[in-house]
């Protein structure tokens, strides 16, 4: 493994939704480049895609399964369906599409070309439990085990498996309880990506325990902590380890991630937890551009001019993630294994999308739409972006920006501001997604 591929396959072990490295403002690929072959072709998705040119098709064309409210899954009964769980399909989609955490697949757009940015669970075959009527949380499936009540079929799974899964999260729940001293996680040699992402707290991670390649409940490659002060946004970082010790907010374990690399596990979905519930995901095209983790084309993440790609799906990372809500201090009603919880900032209604309410007098973007206050109040105003994709809140609109405020380019998770001083209704846009527009009303002060 050249240091190269080893700082990328640390950064991307290190995030979640796109918040990799934040310590690092340099402007780096997190993207492997096909000229790299210190890894066997056999163990990374990038290196085994197929390099047909790019094209599009509808999903019209697709066959939807009838039993799934996932519009994605049509593209893996397509004849271009991937080969593998954690491949792409070899044609893109004609639109973006997909919602992280809750579909197969999650597509953006990077200039002209759609590319995808997430896959999640096996082909065709995801079990989602994240109805609050479910038995979904860590605490619902212990109490669903301890009770010998029937299994609700949707969750698909038999009462060994159920009786495995739940130890397997009591062993995990004991790990993180050991971590409650955030000091006990610096010195035990895990590192954080210092921002916290919306619904999904600051991942710390062990290096060590990704490169080993050993799946184990007792063992998690990422601890989630949170800043324990949970009513004031947690702008910016968190802070850092340091010879062992924790420089930095207040912060309180949450839960834990697992990270399995491809080399180690292979590109089929793996099955580390017992039943089905736990949908491990794939992050695709990811890169750190003017200190913001952003989803584009390697061509664009490497500062090329756009052009014709060797891959037409661009990068993946370098193997399988999933999160593990495992404290039920911090019970997950959308699900032991959801990629959002609901219960950490900004808190929200489990039974409601994620991201659909502003908190307090915070502006946000959320699911490519902006969420602001009825009435701001002259001066700074803040917007956090609690998608994982990098967008901009510009002034005016697309066919007529005024040039009054421009955020730049805010990465998924992170926060920017814009300063309006006087009185009306402003009007502003996305510059990466111009489907994205809004307004926002500023009082008299």
């Amino acid at each position: 493994m050249t240091w190269l591929r080893f700082r990328r396959f640390a950064c991307l072990a290190a995030s979640l939704l796109l918040v990799c490295c934040s310590g690092n403002d340099d402007a780096v690929s997190s993207s492997a480049t096909s000229s790299d072959t210190s890894v066997d072709s056999e163990s990374t998705v990038a290196e085994t895609e197929p390099t047909a040119p790019v094209t599009s098709t509808s999903i019209g064309e697709a066959v939807v399964l009838s039993d799934s409210d996932d519009p994605t899954l049509a593209l893996d009964q397509a004849a271009n369906a991937p080969k593998l769980d954690a491949f792409a399909p070899s044609v893109m989609p004609d639109r973006p599409m997909g919602r992280v955490g809750y579909t197969r697949y999650v597509f953006t757009q990077s200039g002209d070309q759609i590319i995808p940015a997430l896959i999640e669970g096996p082909k065709a075959s995801q079990t989602r439990c994240q109805s609050v009527e479910l038995p979904c949380s860590f605490q619902d499936l212990k109490d669903l085990a301890e009770s010998g009540a029937a299994i609700p079929a949707e969750l698909n799974m038999t009462s060994d498996e159920l009786d495995l899964l739940v130890e397997q999260l009591a062993t995990l729940e004991d790990t993180v309880r050991r971590f409650v001293d955030v000091n006990d996680a610096c010195a035990a040699g895990y590192r954080p990506d210092r921002a916290q992402t919306p619904n999904m707290g600051s991942h710390f991670t062990n290096m060590g325990l990704v490169l080993d390649g050993k799946f184990d409940p007792a063992a998690p490659e990422i601890l989630l902590f949170v800043a324990a002060d949970d009513a004031a946004p947690p702008f910016g970082a968190l802070g850092r380890c340091k010879d062992g010790v924790w420089k930095g907010v207040d912060v309180e374990i949450a839960g834990a991630a697992f990270y399995m690399p491809f080399r180690a596990v292979g590109n089929d979905h793996f099955e580390g937890f017992s039943g089905p519930l736990d949908n491990w995901h794939v992050h695709y095209n990811l890169c750190r551009l003017g200190g913001q983790d952003v989803t584009v084309l390697p061509s664009v993440c490497s500062g090329a001019k756009d052009g014709p790609l060797n891959q037409p799906q661009g990068d993946a990372s370098e193997g399988w993630m999933i999160h593990a809500w495992a404290d039920r201090g911090h019970d997950n009603q959308l699900g032991t294994f959801s990629m959002w919880n609901p219960s950490l900032w900004p808190v929200a209604d489990p039974s409601a999308a994620l991201g659909s309410r502003t908190v307090d007098n915070t502006n946000l973007i959320a699911d490519f739409d902006y969420q602001t206050v009825e009435a701001a109040v002259p001066g700074r105003i803040s917007f956090f972006n609690a998608d994982p994709e990098a967008h901009s809140v510009t002034a005016g609109t697309p066919e007529n920006p005024t040039g009054e405020f421009d955020t730049g380019i805010v990465g998924g998770g992170n926060a920017a501001s814009i300063e309006i001083s006087q009185p009306g209704t402003y009007e502003f846009f996305c510059s990466l997604h111009t489907g994205m527009r809004g307004t926002i009303t500023v009082g008299g002060g």
